[in-house]
């Protein structure tokens, strides 16, 4: 669990001033409940022998971030994932992974995403408990995360997704179910 945010050029000559309005600029972007427009990528990768999938969300958004200041350590915040939106780079695999053998997008539409209990590490790495749930289904899911920025407030990180919980492609064999998932987001402040 897809589109970066561009970032913001501040030319040599920029006042402080005009860097504060391109800093509040940038957090202006990420708006909570705005799925057309998300605020960074989910991606995923899965391989079999034949083929290296590698995929994204194109729609997801928070649909509410709570946190004191900047301080990760207090966030709480829920996603939701439009699973209609899942593309890969192969037109036929996109196709296959909407079909009802996978994530069966004609009956299952979102999946929603929970996060809590960060907790800080060293060298502005954290860790965070996520629920995911999905398709009548929920996992709980370790992830791991570092700051990229500090201004915008942008994380990166990984989490790992057993599709067979969610009896995601159970009848194919050759992908492992673990399922490597790849984030970058900005938060909204």
């Amino acid at each position: 669990m897809l589109m970066l945010i561009s970032a913001i050029a501040i030319g040599c000559g920029a006042t402080k001033k005009s860097a504060k309005s391109a800093e509040k600029s940038a957090s202006d972007l990420v708006k909570v409940g705005d799925m057309d427009n998300p605020p960074g990528t989910i991606m995923f990768d899965a391989a079999n022998d034949r083929y290296t999938a590698e995929g994204t969300f194109k729609k997801w958004n928070f649909t509410d971030v709570n946190m004191t200041g900047t301080d990760l350590t207090t966030m709480t915040a829920n996603a939701k994932i439009d699973l209609t939106s899942i593309w890969e780079h192969s037109d036929k695999l996109t196709e296959h992974l909407k079909a009802n053998d996978y994530f069966d997008v004609e009956k299952y539409t979102t999946a929603n995403l929970s996060i809590a209990n960060v907790v800080a590490g060293m060298n502005n790495e954290y860790t965070a408990d996520m629920e995911l749930k999905m398709r009548g289904k929920t996992q709980k899911l370790p992830a791991e995360f570092k700051v990229a920025s500090k201004k915008p407030l942008k994380i990166r990180g990984t989490a790992s997704v057993d599709r067979s919980v969610f009896g995601i492609g159970v009848e194919n064999e050759g992908v492992p179910d673990m399922i490597k998932v790849r984030f970058e987001t900005l938060l909204p402040m």
